[in-house]
């Protein structure tokens, strides 16, 4: 990712390597999950929901709400804003990323299910990635 920053009065380009929760380099940030009050909040790449589809974005719906009511039982665990979030590695790979040490407190067969929902989540935002793309 390129920004702009403004040192000594004059605006230069720099390089920003993006990060996931655990630190590895990512290409393309999808989403995030982050506690605001007593909810949670979907986050999505801006530009993929600037050109969200209808089809998908009913998808989605279901998945954002099941991965937020999972979420929403641990959440007290939390040791940060951001309890959980999804990615495109540098390498290509998808990865989806608990905050530290809040996987160990899930029930197996739960986590995996949250985990399920993610990837899904993800496969369609890469339809619409796609579908743009293609365009």
């Amino acid at each position: 990712m390129v920004v702009q920053l403004q040192q000594g009065g004059r605006w230069h380009k720099e390089k920003v390597k993006l990060k996931n929760i655990a630190g590895n380099d990512v290409s393309i940030f999808l989403f995030q999950f982050e506690l605001r009050g007593y909810g949670i909040d979907f986050v999505l790449n801006e530009a993929i929901a600037a050109d969200m589809y209808q089809d998908v974005d009913e998808k989605i719906k279901p998945l954002v709400h099941a991965c937020c009511e999972t979420l929403s039982r641990y959440k007290h665990l939390n040791i940060s804003n951001v309890i959980m979030d999804g990615n495109f590695l540098v390498t290509g790979e998808f990865e989806v990323m608990l905050s530290k040490g809040l996987g160990r407190h899930f029930i197996h067969q739960e986590k995996e299910r949250l985990f399920q929902d993610a990837k899904n989540i993800a496969d369609l935002l890469a339809v619409v990635m796609n579908r743009r793309t293609q365009k």
